[in-house]
């Protein structure tokens, strides 16, 4: 009477706490306080969890049954589809699938499946029906699937669609199609910038089998660093300056000179990795606006953290978040929620004792000239936020950084030791 009363609850629970820790993976990624090793730990709880699923599967597959019924979050249709395509159940993966096609916000949610699923599972044929999910596991689960077959038919609808365009022409190229030339062309005379951006990201991913299109790429980042989208402006320049598609300095400038957009021109200095940059940077510190945006800039290029290192404002010292303008209580939205705030005074005594340790000529991410060594040391120890960065400099897709960690071992080369 007892088992029969808590296995069902148990594999409620196990499915509910699968569905919040992938809402907050997304954020340990993005965190400067964190590196590998608690990316590996915060996996190994989350697979877990998932075992649990398993074990209890026919408990789990009924309470995810009911819950395809309800209007599932981006966690939840995670758990859901996790658990149906590791017991190869049909019935559930295609309800996530259906899902996803009338809600393209849950997309990034099946996406992450794939790199949760099992080699041996006999639902592969059934996530791949999802053009998207084929061009994505094509890229990040390379050798597990056979190789998707396109007509030129096909690949127009698919560009016309716009999802997961930079990992289908990856994929077309990797494998010496001959449909990639035309695809290519498609999305750089498209006008639009959002696939625009994607055939950019593949073309960079491909190098050297792409260097013959990074003019072309080049010139049309530089367009796009004029958009009037952040978003898209915000990658232009992020990929101009980690692939070295241009002077750094020159585009730094022309960023401070047009001065309307403060916030890219922090990051750029960031992104650039010089160390000149950061009397700039640490001006910044003084600015409620910019001060903790400016300082994961300057962890960017040093590596230093203002909690080990001393340069953290004290707590009672901290600036108060300034209401939003329609509102004389609720502050606005903060983008860099749970990041310290600096302390000037403090970093500059720090960067006296320790700015020898910088070339004036080297770029450098995390305190590590950015060399293929320094890159490679990145992505084994780095902050997890800066991972990203190193891939995108190591000419590979930034999505590599959020599979789950035991996968990664054999993908970057990384020892043991990083277990």
């Amino acid at each position: 009477m007892l088992t029969r009363t808590v296995r069902p609850l148990l594999a409620e629970q196990y499915a509910d706490m699968l569905a919040q820790d992938y809402r907050l993976r997304n954020v340990l990624l993005s965190s400067y306080h964190h590196d590998f090793s608690s990316l590996l730990q915060f996996d190994r709880r989350m697979q877990t969890y998932l075992d649990g699923m398993l074990l209890l599967k026919e408990e789990t597959s009924e309470y995810l049954r009911g819950q395809l019924q309800e209007r599932l979050s981006p966690g939840e249709l995670f758990s859901v589809a996790a658990f149906a395509a590791n017991t190869d159940d049909e019935f559930l993966l295609s309800g996530c699938l259906g899902l996803v096609q009338g809600m393209p916000r849950l997309l990034p949610s099946l996406l992450a499946v794939i790199g949760w699923m099992s080699e041996a599972s006999a639902l592969w044929p059934l996530i791949m029906s999802h053009p998207a999910c084929r061009f994505f596991a094509s890229v990040m689960r390379e050798g597990i699937t056979s190789p998707p077959i396109f007509t030129q038919q096909k690949i127009i609808s698919l560009l016309e669609n716009g999802q997961c365009v930079d990992f289908l022409l990856w994929f077309l190229r990797k494998n010496n199609s001959p449909l990639f030339v035309a695809a290519i062309k498609q999305v750089f005379s498209s006008g639009q910038e959002a696939l625009i951006l994607q055939g950019c990201r593949a073309i960079l991913c491909l190098r050297p089998l792409s260097d013959e299109y990074i003019e072309i790429v080049r010139e049309q980042l530089l367009l796009l660093a004029s958009s009037k989208k952040t978003d898209i402006r915000t990658q232009a320049v992020r990929y101009l300056l980690a692939c070295a598609l241009c002077e750094p300095r020159a585009l730094i400038n022309t960023l401070s000179e047009e001065k309307e957009d403060t916030r890219l021109l922090i990051q750029a200095m960031g992104w650039s990795g010089l160390a000149e940059y950061i009397s700039s940077l640490a001006a910044f510190f003084d600015e409620q606006r910019y001060a903790r945006l400016s300082m994961l800039s300057t962890v960017a290029i040093t590596g230093s953290l203002p909690e080990r290192d001393g340069w953290q404002t004290k707590k009672e010292n901290e600036i108060p978040l300034t209401p939003a303008p329609d509102s004389a209580d609720i502050p606005e939205v903060d983008p860099e929620q749970g990041v310290s705030w600096p302390d000037r005074t403090a970093f500059n005594r720090w960067w006296q004792a320790n700015q020898g340790r910088f070339d004036a000529e080297t770029s450098y991410l995390c305190g590590q000239p950015i060399t293929s060594e320094g890159l490679e040391a990145v992505i084994a120890n780095g902050y997890l936020n800066l991972r990203p960065l190193a891939l995108m400099r190591s000419g590979m897709f930034s999505e590599l950084s959020s599979l789950p960690a035991a996968s990664q071992y054999p993908i970057f080369n990384m020892s043991s030791k990083n277990r």
